[in-house]
């Protein structure tokens, strides 16, 4: 009689990443048409300009989306574990979450106006984050 061990898995699996991916795309394509309107001085910005800006809060959202879904399955793992090692993981998840809400254009928005500054909202730092971002929840889901 052999007994075969089956790896049951309790909780989100591989398949929620493209579901975290495209909430995050479809609720900053929502958000980026509440970008505060430009100071007098640059409101007849060139379009460029303001699809910049509108990329740059999806692109921001992606961000703060996968950041949460890491945060909500590292806590779920401590919960389970007590692992002083995930704990630090939480911590610095929720650090950078916190660091992506203060940036966060539309945040920025509500303080004061946005100001275009060359190569600020077309910022491939938003993409390598994602990536990196991505890489390290799918890694987690295994």
């Amino acid at each position: 009689m052999g007994t075969t061990v089956s790896r049951e898995k309790k909780g989100p699996t591989k398949m929620w990443l493209p579901v975290i991916l495209t909430v995050g795309v479809l609720m900053g394509i929502v958000l980026s048409f509440f970008v505060p309107v430009p100071p007098w001085f640059w409101r007849y910005a060139p379009f460029e300009i303001q699809q910049a800006i509108m990329l740059h809060v999806v692109l921001s959202t992606v961000s703060i989306a996968l950041l949460i879904s890491l945060a909500v399955i590292y806590l779920r793992m401590y919960s389970e574990t007590g692992a002083r090692f995930v704990l630090g993981l939480v911590v610095v998840l929720l650090a950078l979450l916190i660091q992506s809400l203060i940036q966060y254009p539309l945040f920025i928005g509500l303080v004061g106006p946005l100001q275009p500054r060359q190569g600020q909202y077309l910022s491939y730092a938003d993409i390598f984050t994602i990536v990196a971002y991505t890489i390290f929840l799918y890694l987690s889901l295994d």
